[in-house]
């Protein structure tokens, strides 16, 4: 039997869909790598009654069931409340948060007041899990009438600071005493191929996997992520997917970008810094969202020199190098522009790598030559300039973010283009 895990996401905020519920997809993602199971995930709103129903009822079906949100200090937090309730407790000062809570203050030139105080006022039959970046701490009710509950803060620093240092702890434990099955996963990251195209490749393999191993498909606009799982004995579950693993490597071959489940853009980073390799981009139709993103990530300034958002032609000419002649004759959204772009911006800057995007985003400006969704994009590292065409449709946000993957892909394949060559 697997451990399995529920998680509950309380707030009015988050069921209206005012807050962006990022904690369901990291706590999936931490549990599962630990080898346990999301069964289900419940977001519910600011009610007490309703909140206790949902917990008592996921309580009888699984081993653990995590709660987000609803520990703060206002009249809507009503977690600690519902487990008042759920649980027939009373609260109890708990010493340590609440002299954590008072140096917090202190440190932060506030005065103290009750309703900071009532932080510190923790259910009786609860182990506090300690909050060191906010003032609400985590609650671990592991009792012996059904499953164990951990509640947590909604705030994702908050939340993962507590399972970094506790929760994660207090699984890990439970799974490997408990004689659980555990899962094991494997990703692949692919970009530049169809998931059709990798569907159809992989399909007999597939349907040679045993029952306890399964594969599933998980597109985005960077490429595709192939999620390997294989269920099994903690001894022998490793085996089981090294085995399944092997014969689709060899399958999708080249249409693997990486292994380690990177984001395309952490994959850039990695081997660019460690070729030692710069790169300087220049922006048309993308308008400083492959900047953004590749400076999301820590680090970057370490291989990452800056770029040009070259919006109008004006700029494309008088600060990107384009020839007027250029873009007269064959337009901005052009092989020629952007092969004159890359090189400019390359030298300017003195980069090792330069990248140049311009297209059409839509919804308008397209034409029968030019429909919405061209994209022109080059790469220049020096010894020549290599460009393509792509079409990636009529919406814009799609546009604009597949012509960021196929920029940082077209980088990533020169990187090691250029390693092959020396070998």
């Amino acid at each position: 039997m697997l451990f399995r895990i529920a998680l509950v996401s309380i707030g009015n905020e988050v069921l209206s869909g005012d807050t962006l519920n990022t904690n369901v997809r990291w706590l999936a993602e931490q549990c599962t790598a630990l080898g346990a199971v999301i069964t289900e995930h419940r977001t519910i709103g600011d009610d007490i009654a309703g909140i206790v129903e949902t917990i008592a009822e996921l309580r009888q079906r699984c081993e653990l069931v995590i709660t987000t949100g609803g520990l703060g200090p206002t009249h809507d937090d009503l977690t600690v409340a519902a487990m008042l309730e759920l649980f027939a407790d009373k609260l109890v000062l708990h010493q340590p948060t609440l002299e954590y809570i008072e140096r917090l203050v202190a440190e932060r030139g506030r005065a103290m007041t009750e309703r900071l105080r009532m932080q510190a006022m923790v259910p009786a039959s609860a182990t506090v899990l300690p909050n060191r970046v906010g003032s609400a701490p985590g609650l671990l009710f592991d009792r012996s009438d059904g499953a164990a509950v951990i509640v947590l803060p909604g705030v994702p620093r908050e939340m993962e600071h507590i399972m970094l240092e506790s929760g994660l702890r207090w699984i890990a434990e439970h799974i490997a005493s408990g004689g659980y099955e555990i899962i094991a996963e494997h990703v692949f990251v692919t970009a530049g191929v169809p998931e059709a195209d990798l569907a159809d490749r992989l399909e007999p393999l597939r349907t040679q996997l045993p029952p306890t191993v399964e594969l599933a498909f998980l597109p985005s606009a960077s490429g595709v992520r192939i999620r390997v799982r294989a269920r099994g004995r903690p001894d022998a579950v490793r085996l089981l997917l090294d085995q399944a693993v092997e014969p689709l490597r060899a399958a999708l071959g080249s249409a693997i970008v990486s292994e380690n489940n990177e984001r395309l853009v952490e994959v850039l980073q990695r081997e660019c810094i460690a070729r030692g390799k710069t790169v300087a981009v220049a922006e048309s139709c993308t308008g400083g969202m492959l900047g953004m993103e590749i400076t999301s990530v820590p680090g970057s300034s370490a291989y990452f020199l800056g770029g040009l958002i070259c919006y109008a032609d004006a700029v494309k000419i008088h600060f990107g190098g384009v020839r007027p002649e250029t873009i007269a004759r064959y337009g901005a959204v052009s092989q020629q522009t952007v092969e004159e772009l890359a090189a400019y911006i390359r030298a300017a800057y003195g980069s090792d790598l330069a990248v140049a995007i311009s297209g059409i985003a839509g919804p308008g400006g397209g034409t029968a030559e030019k429909p919405v969704g061209t994209v022109w994009i080059a790469v220049a590292d020096g010894y020549k300039v290599v460009a393509r065409q792509f079409q990636f449709g009529s919406d814009r946000h799609t546009v604009r973010a597949r012509s960021c993957a196929a920029a940082m892909l077209m980088l990533l394949e020169r990187l090691r283009t250029d390693e092959r060559s020396t070998q």
